[in-house]
């Protein structure tokens, strides 16, 4: 596959893609961005590339397969700001988790028929490379944002496969109005229900409870730059929810036994369509 690869945002993401590259890819050699000494200590230190780098253009220009595991509005400015460096036969992924931004600014770009959107369909409420693992991406699903049509994206498209991987082709759009849904919002919601809880509840660790607010401990920095990127799906799908909590409250002020088991009764039998 590609022999050389640089990776801009060593945290979780791009720390468990160097793993499983280089355990799919033994020979290969994995170059780090280090953004500023913190981040280039704590990268030498953990070893999970094999070079570290502050020199953005070296990186650039000596890589066969750039990633960009970046927040997205970060991925969305590295774009620009490696346009300079990329090189003819270099291909550019990205890792994020919003996708229509990051496609249209990707399309500007002299690299463009180089550039491949990639959502690997995993990671934790943990963040940094401290937690990245060999095995985050194994068995999983990455939803490929650009067109089949490229050579590029059938390259990545094989590139995950080897890292077994699974991999579906989705409209740019589409993704972002499903991951809203999906994955958004359930954060959103969970980020929510930590706020309003009483604190002091916080000792009796009710499963239902636990599950709900897991999330709620992901990277701030991250999610904050998803809601906002993603925030007109995210809107309509808030009023939705508004919509349907009125109803239940509603039916609960005025003690409507019926219309809340109807309720249930009617989402219980949607949720039977979930895998």
């Amino acid at each position: 596959m590609f022999e050389r690869v640089g990776i801009i945002g060593v945290g979780l993401m791009g720390g468990s893609f160097s793993l499983a590259y280089k355990k799919r890819f033994p020979s290969s050699w994995i170059v780090g961005f280090a953004r500023n000494k913190n981040s280039y200590r704590r990268l030498k230190r953990l070893k999970i590339v094999d070079e570290v780098t502050d020199d953005l253009k070296k990186l650039v220009r000596e890589s066969e397969l750039v990633v960009l595991a970046l927040p997205v509005k970060k991925i969305e400015e590295y774009l620009l700001k490696i346009e300079p460096f990329v090189q003819k036969k270099t291909i550019v992924i990205d890792l994020g988790s919003a996708k229509k931004n990051i496609e249209k600014v990707a399309q500007r770009l002299s690299y463009s028929k180089n550039f491949v959107g990639c959502h690997p369909l995993c990671g934790s409420e943990k963040s940094g490379a401290e937690f990245a693992t060999s095995d985050l991406y194994k068995d999983k699903i990455c939803i490929i944002t650009s067109s089949l049509k490229r050579n590029s994206t059938r390259k990545i498209r094989k590139m995950w496969h080897s890292l077994q991987t699974k991999t579906i082709f989705v409209d740019p759009s589409l993704h972002d109005e499903m991951m809203a849904y999906l994955s958004h919002f359930p954060h959103l919601v969970s980020f929510s229900l930590v706020k309003v809880a009483p604190s002091r509840f916080f000792s009796f660790p009710l499963r239902s409870f636990v599950e709900l607010t897991r999330t709620a401990k992901a990277n701030i920095y991250l999610w904050s730059d998803i809601f906002l990127v993603n925030r007109h799906n995210l809107v309509k799908v808030i009023d939705r929810f508004i919509a349907i909590l009125e109803k239940f409250k509603r039916n609960l002020k005025g003690n409507d036994a019926k219309v809340i088991f109807r309720l249930l009764k009617e989402i219980n039998k949607k949720a039977s369509l979930l895998r």
